[in-house]
């Protein structure tokens, strides 16, 4: 009887270091929308987003009480809101500026961490904590990037207690938005297509793409799919050469509904704009021109 009695106390002295253990509750955060634009070069080196912690005393009398605390990424990839990847984040103390992001296999956890004290007959206290988005120029594909970070702290001396961990206490969602930047030459977004003697039925110019996810293309002709001959009294058979176009060898039907192509990413792709007349053996003399309207449009 004494041995049972030995082994329920043994219990409750458990059961009380644990409750002792989480001596304060945070309140969960959801921080603003952050939205990144990896084709804005004008932009800053990275987007710094203030938030706050506030950790709540949590029923362990009105004395002070010293906690060590850190933000955990879960995942196993380095600090991205992605398992894989992602913008790349790193959580800095404001009082600090300490680093207090860490990775649950991160040896040494403790070196990412920083510290506070809520005051004797202090209910709660408020810390400062920043928000570092770094990777802004990366080829991130557009999209909405979400991830919930646990919080980890240590009540009273950290090196002997036990971390308690509130896993889902910050939310953050980046944004990278569907963006599109397009030139000819990498210069203009005029371009000029000569035919000359028309020795040749087919010429093509390069379209400079850069896109952070897929985009419309539509084309349409201000003659009519033809070019016209200079000072023409009619628009008869003689006096207009129709063509084709394709851009990046998908034919465009001009003045239709768009069709879709593939995100061209960071770097960008040179898309080929293809123009292929007919036979003009039986076309009057003259100076013949059109004007081709491309116009590229992300898809939202």
């Amino acid at each position: 009887m004494t041995a049972t009695t030995a082994g329920l106390a043994m219990g409750l002295a458990l059961m009380g270091t644990d409750a002792a253990a989480q001596c304060v509750s945070v309140d969960p955060v959801i921080v603003p929308d952050v939205r990144i634009d990896p084709l804005d070069t004008a932009g800053a080196a990275q987007i710094v987003q203030p938030v706050s912690l506030i950790f709540r005393r949590s029923g362990v009398g009105n004395g002070s009480i010293h906690v060590t605390y850190q933000i955990l990424d879960e995942d196993t990839n380095g600090q991205r809101i992605g398992v894989t990847a992602g913008p790349e984040v790193e959580w800095r103390s404001g009082t600090s500026a300490r680093n207090i992001g860490a990775s649950r296999n991160e040896s040494f956890t403790l070196l990412r961490s920083d510290e506070l004290d809520i005051r004797p007959n202090k209910a709660s206290e408020q810390v400062p904590v920043r928000l570092f988005v770094k990777n802004l120029r990366e080829d991130l594909p557009a999209g909405v990037y979400r991830e919930q970070f646990t919080l980890r702290f240590w009540c009273g001396e950290s090196e002997r207690a036990l971390p308690v961990e509130l896993p889902g206490i910050l939310a953050v969602t980046v944004q990278v938005p569907n963006v599109l930047s397009a030139s000819v030459a990498g210069v203009s977004n005029q371009g000029k297509i000569d035919f000359l003697d028309f020795s040749t039925l087919a010429r093509s110019l390069s379209v400079s793409v850069r896109s952070t996810g897929p985009y419309a293309v539509s084309a349409r002709s201000v003659n009519g799919s033809a070019l016209l001959r200079e000072g023409a009294a009619s628009e008869g058979a003689a006096d207009r050469i129709s063509y084709s176009v394709a851009f990046g060898g998908q034919p465009v039907t001009l003045n239709t509904s768009p069709f879709q192509m593939g995100r061209a990413g960071l770097e960008g792709q040179q898309i080929p704009l293809e123009v292929k007349v007919e036979d003009v053996a039986s076309k009057r003399a003259g100076q013949y021109s059109d004007t081709l309207i491309l116009t590229l449009s992300p898809i939202t």
